[in-house]
């Protein structure tokens, strides 16, 4: 359903650990953030969220308990987002135009 709230969308904030602990057994929570994180990116263009969303992509990709296609496909989008946050920092210099 388009627009319906995210599991634990309006829960309140958790410190890292406590995060981590609830990935440890509930590791579907995982796939569930990073597939807001995904939704929400396009809306903010933020450098912070795509860092983000490369560790959700390891953390699924590297979780032997999620189905191997999920893991796979996790593994395979983790170059492309690295590259949209080194492309969103401001502190990484873009690479120069090489002469004609």
């Amino acid at each position: 359903m388009i627009g319906a709230p995210c599991p634990d969308r309006n829960a309140t904030p958790t410190s890292e650990d406590e995060g981590s602990r609830r990935y440890a057994t509930r590791p579907q929570l995982a796939v569930a953030a990073l597939m807001y994180m995904l939704s929400r990116y396009p809306a903010t263009r933020k450098p912070a969220l795509a860092h983000a969303i490369v560790d959700h992509l390891r953390m699924v990709a590297d979780d032997p308990r999620l189905d191997p296609a999920l893991r796979e496909c996790a593994s395979g989008l983790i170059g492309d987002w690295q590259a949209f946050a080194l492309l969103g920092d401001e502190d990484v210099p873009l690479p120069r135009r090489l002469p004609s």
